[in-house]
């Protein structure tokens, strides 16, 4: 199995792919005291830029340790629930015992022939006045041109008026017509190069189909198997590999078009839902962001370009080339990342192991949140945890209590990204394709 990422950093949208199971870190929690700096950092002049720029680091480092804890809570959570559904053991208390117990499991599915494959689709997008407002107490704006000194194509502001260039809308579900980042709902059959929920027109598939598959199937069964089931002849349930037909509930491969509820992949027309990473062709309701081409005339969203209505001061969501100024935007970008919200589809397909795509199944959702989260956590956190005591120094005197700050901030990033490597290592193991659990 293999894993596909697709990530964009924060707060710009992101989406991401990954084929298999992701699994959890380490155990470790916040000293923080619930998400904010240190307590070496009160008492700093933020009227100087320097103590307000490691001000703003000890605040990200503190609001992404705790976040980062948060998603390995959700780990912890998710793994001993499935250990649980599979009759393992379920009574680890650590992201790290209880995946490893899990991993063991898929392990032992694989060895035996079947295949897991999980596709998740999302979009994640932080919380830009909260980059506007952290940004303005470390005076970024006062020292650095943002318009001028942003990377090309990355200025955004948020607008509630008439935008001359692209607007990204984000609600629960919003009517789209443009580029939608999450799931496109729509209730006639649309194109769909991506994840289809609902009904897919294609002749052939790789999903699951609620109602079965009447032709050429190999995969998992959840109702009548007429054929072989782990090579035998089969007409009964099937427990393992189904080659044949299957009357309900099946997962894997299909030479037949699905006539009741779909998930998987789908290259024809899809009624229902499509997503895809990187956004698809939307005309319908988008859950996630829907990006719509330039002169949209309201946009009550992120504006790219211009905006008539500005409700916050332009943002810069990619590089910003002040030398100051930029150790503040970094550390806004990643406190803004601590706030993020999600949107995500997932598909799953696993062959001859029906106990396996239950349990995995019925733990979809909180599978595909917590994947979302750890990798729009990813890149923000190792920012942070990369950084030395000399680019604060550059900026002016910072003396013995900013030292004193960036030192208790720099530990809280440390625990954050030992949390955040591990749980991205650990999502090779419960694939099964690590060499340890």
């Amino acid at each position: 199995m293999s894993q596909r990422i697709n990530f964009r950093p924060m707060p710009a949208l992101a989406a991401f792919g990954v084929i298999g199971l992701l699994a959890m870190s380490n155990g470790c929690s916040s000293n923080d005291g619930g998400g904010g700096a240190p307590a070496s950092c009160n008492g700093l002049d933020t009227s100087a830029q320097a103590q307000a720029t490691i001000k703003a680091y000890g605040e990200a480092a503190g609001r992404l340790q705790a976040k980062a804890a948060e998603v390995e809570g959700k780990w912890l959570a998710v793994c001993n629930a499935m250990n649980k559904d599979l009759g393992e053991d379920s009574s680890k208390g650590t992201a790290k015992e209880a995946c490893a117990i899990l991993n063991a499991r898929v392990k032992k599915a694989l060895q035996a022939g079947a295949q897991v494959k999980l596709d998740v689709q999302a979009s994640c997008q932080a919380d830009l006045k909260a980059q506007a407002s952290c940004e303005g107490s470390c005076k970024v704006e006062a020292s650095c041109d943002v318009k001028a000194q942003c990377e090309p194509g990355k200025l955004v502001v948020e607008c509630n008026g008439s935008c001359d260039a692209q607007c990204d809308v984000r609600a629960p579900s919003v009517t789209c017509t443009g580029k939608c980042d999450g799931a496109c709902k729509s209730d006639i059959a649309v194109a769909c190069e991506g994840q289809c929920n609902g009904e897919c027109t294609a002749p052939t598939w790789e999903g699951t189909c609620e109602a079965g598959c009447t032709a050429n199937f190999s995969g998992t069964c959840g109702g009548t198997c007429n054929g072989k089931c782990d090579g035998k002849d089969s007409s009964a349930q099937c427990d393992g590999k189904c080659e044949g037909t299957c009357t309900a509930n099946a997962s894997g491969s299909c030479k037949a078009q699905c006539t009741g509820t779909f998930k998987g992949g789908c290259k024809a027309e899809c009624k229902g839902s499509c997503s895809a990473s990187g956004g698809v062709s939307c005309n319908g309701k988008c859950e996630g962001t829907c990006s719509y081409a330039p002169g949209k005339a309201d946009c009550q969203g992120e504006c790219h370009g211009t905006c008539s209505a500005a409700v916050s001061p332009p943002q810069c969501t990619g590089k910003l080339n002040c030398s100051g100024s930029a150790e503040c935007h970094e550390s806004c970008q990643a406190s803004a990342s601590a706030n993020v919200e999600c949107s995500s589809e997932a598909t799953l397909v696993v062959e001859g192991d029906a106990k396996l795509f239950t349990t995995i199944n019925a733990h979809i959702d909180d599978i595909k949140a917590a994947f979302a989260l750890t990798f729009a956590l990813k890149e923000p956190v190792l920012n942070l945890a990369g950084k030395t005591v000399e680019s604060f120094k550059a900026i002016g005197d910072i003396g013995l209590q900013n030292a004193a700050c960036f030192a208790s901030s720099l530990e809280l990033a440390a625990k954050a990204s030992v949390s955040i490597n591990v749980s991205v290592q650990a999502s090779a193991s419960v694939q099964g394709s690590a060499s340890g659990g």
